[in-house]
């Protein structure tokens, strides 16, 4: 998956300004290639899982249709632990899209994965000016 600069540095900011919860959002472009961000609140208010809030993603899904975009990968943070999914993460992985985690504490890294029938595979995430 590839990520233009400036939307991996505003989706990195969301989930900062997020904590001490999880964040989430929905990223959005064609091919691959996210071009768009969609943060999405975290109606569980929690810091070990999240549920996006319904009417912000079906505003974000409407969206990414009108715009002729894809829904390319769910992202969320994980304020404190790895940027692995959690068995909750693979369970509820009902999309076939990339899945982006933002580990916050204590080391800052971000990955991406796919997820199918409760398998977990790391993809390549590059970050393009």
């Amino acid at each position: 998956m590839k990520i233009k600069k400036e939307i991996f540095d505003e989706m990195i900011s969301h989930c900062v300004a997020s904590l001490p919860y999880e964040a989430c959002g929905i990223l959005a472009g064609k091919h691959d290639m996210v071009t768009k961000i969609y943060k999405i609140k975290n109606i569980e208010n929690s810091s070990v899982s999240y549920l996006m809030e319904p009417k912000e993603q079906l505003r974000a899904m409407k969206d990414i249709k009108n715009k002729g975009l894809e829904m390319v990968a769910i992202f969320h943070s994980h304020p404190s632990g790895s940027a692995y999914p959690s068995s909750k993460d693979i369970e509820l992985s009902f999309y076939d899209v990339y899945h982006v985690i933002v580990a916050l504490e204590p080391d800052f890294e971000v990955k991406c994965f796919k997820i199918n029938d409760g398998k977990v595979y790391e993809e390549e995430l590059v970050i393009e000016q």
